[in-house]
């Protein structure tokens, strides 16, 4: 098995914090007793009810839920080895204790005592051994539930009653967050004799060791869910009685309300957060996580292969502008070196200022002549006339790159279609010239995970996928690539990913237009503590940490009456 994580799959850094947890040759310190936060601690209060404002994203089981939000639901009945809190540390979650040798190679996870399934009976090391094995024998998953089955297991083994050893291939400075922090372990007894678990849409085999279960009444995709908690959770009674997924159309209106108790969106304009100002809600906001990048099908040659020519777009689109007219200003321009505003890995890189004059200097340098004032032409004499592919969600923004384009003398067309196979189908199968893509796209993740997502969008060692640059290839950066993901030293690691942005910014295979503010909004009354997870991976918002312990960090649960 080869580990892929693919883009989709992005995590926080595994920074100092990780280290405490994931200590080369040694038991980590993290375990129940020393993860409290007895200081911090709010006032005894009741169990609160949290109504969250989408209904079911799929069928809530780990190969039928669907993007992050079905990622949410699906996690609120399954648990994995670890689990990130609110301050993106690493939690021993179904795992106690777990053990990295000195070759980086094997990670020995000490399950807790007294974990179990749903159906009464105890999860044990033979279930954590069929999980890896189970989605090591299937071929594909679908989208997005965790992106790919992980990959890179040379083998999983019960090494005592309670110990299991996963042993990898090649060192993977991410293991422990995009696999051992995601995969649901899976119960045995239920899924060993499925061959398709994908098709299995009955809501008696939703048979997890989480910390809800799920009422009965599921109807289908869309519909409502209420979630009940596990007062036998092995953390103890969680803290969040109730779950409740309501369908809504406008997150904001059914907040104001009082239909649900939160509201997320990308690029919310003031106008719209001012409603909230005052003691009933609070507001946090990300800044720098997700982007529209424009791409070039660098295989169909010519100028969109050409990098002078790439550079002269960059300098002839106003990115601030398009924060401007798109996010009502709340948002950033977008970053050549593609990392995120709040990414720890983050450097400075060219950022091709707008500059219209400047970006007619290049084309003209790089002999694409213009004699009429139309379409230039490419030295071999072709006009520069390019279909920009975008979804017809984007199609203001489509009709803004083209008209900045026009201006230097690069025509084109736009051609709106629906999210989905014509539009991810197109970008996938190179059926495109240039295409406008929301990143991180169908699957979860965040521009401020971990910056392996450098090398699984951009590395040409890494497999085709769908927000992944199209044919770019450049040498040095393939070598970084790699060498920064068998690298635990995060002084060398932040090195080698400095350079690979400089790499990126250089080449700009893919431009990123603009990364809007992800503004959440809340009902302090229900939760004080909602946060958003550290670099939105594996969950965005409404971590179930949160909903068990009832504070940001830590596994102690906050104390509640009934």
């Amino acid at each position: 098995m080869e580990e892929r994580t693919g883009i989709d799959q992005l995590a926080l850094s595994m920074d100092r914090r990780h280290f405490l947890l994931l200590t080369a040759g040694g038991l980590g310190a993290l375990a129940l007793g020393a993860c409290g936060d007895g200081d911090d601690r709010e006032d005894v209060r009741s169990r609160p009810t949290a109504r969250l404002p989408f209904g079911a994203f799929g069928f809530p089981s780990p190969f039928a839920s669907n993007g992050p939000p079905g990622y949410v639901q699906m996690s609120l009945l399954y648990d994995t080895l670890l689990w990130k809190d609110g301050t993106g540390v690493l939690l021993p979650w179904v795992a106690e204790r777990v053990q990295r040798s000195s070759d980086n190679l094997t990670y020995t996870f000490e399950l807790r005592d007294g974990v179990r399934w749903s159906d009464g009976r105890a999860l044990t090391v033979d279930d954590v051994v069929f999980t890896f094995e189970y989605y090591g024998r299937l071929q594909t998953l679908p989208p997005p539930v965790i992106g790919q089955p992980p990959r890179g297991i040379t083998s999983v083994t019960a090494t005592g009653p309670r110990t299991v050893a996963i042993r990898l291939g090649t060192a993977n400075v991410t293991f422990a967050e995009q696999v051992a922090g995601t995969i649901p372990i899976l119960p045995k007894h239920i899924w060993e004799g499925v061959a398709d678990p994908a098709a299995q849409q009955d809501a008696r085999i939703l048979v997890g060791s989480g910390p809800y279960r799920l009422a009965p009444g599921y109807n289908g995709d869309g519909s409502p869910l209420l979630y009940e908690a596990n007062d036998e959770y092995f953390l103890g009674r969680p803290f969040v009685k109730r779950i409740e997924f309501t369908p809504v159309e406008d997150q904001f209106a059914a907040l104001l309300a009082r239909a649900v108790d939160s509201a997320s969106g990308q690029g919310v304009r003031n106008d719209v957060l001012a409603r909230f100002r005052g003691e009933e809600f609070k507001t946090t906001t990300s800044r720098g996580g997700s982007t529209t990048g424009l791409y070039w099908n660098l295989p169909r040659g010519g100028a969109l292969a050409d990098a002078r020519f790439r550079r002269a777009c960059a300098r002839a689109i106003d990115r601030a502008d398009l924060v401007n007219r798109l996010a009502g200003g709340n948002g950033r321009p977008g970053n050549p070196g593609f990392l995120g505003a709040e990414n720890p890995f983050v450097v400075d890189v060219q950022q091709y200022p707008y500059d219209v004059g400047a970006a007619n200097a290049l084309l003209d340098g790089a002999g694409y002549t213009r004699t009429d004032g139309g379409a230039r032409r490419a030295p071999d004499g072709r006009p520069l006339r390019f279909e920009l592919l975008v979804s017809n969600a984007d199609t203001a923004l489509g009709e803004l790159i083209s008209a900045a384009l026009g201006r230097i003398g690069v025509e084109t067309s736009v051609r709106a279609v629906q999210p989905g196979p014509q539009l991810f189908g197109a970008k996938f199968s190179g059926m495109y010239e240039m295409a406008l893509l929301g990143f991180p796209g169908p699957s979860a993740g965040s521009l401020n995970g971990d910056p392996d997502l450098l090398r699984q969008v951009f590395s040409s060692q890494s497999p085709p996928s769908l927000t992944g640059a199209s044919g770019y290839a450049n040498a040095e950066f393939d070598d970084l690539a790699a060498r920064q993901r068998v690298t635990f030293d995060e002084n060398e690691r932040k090195r080698i990913v400095a350079r690979m942005q400089e790499i990126i910014a250089d080449d700009i295979p893919i431009l990123s237009l603009y990364s809007p503010d992800t503004s959440f909004v809340y009902r302090p009354a229900v939760l004080e503590n909602w946060y958003l997870t550290p670099g939105r991976y594996p969950v965005d918002i409404n971590n179930k940490h949160l909903f068990v312990t009832g504070l940001e960090s830590g596994t102690t649960i906050r104390p509640f009456t009934e």
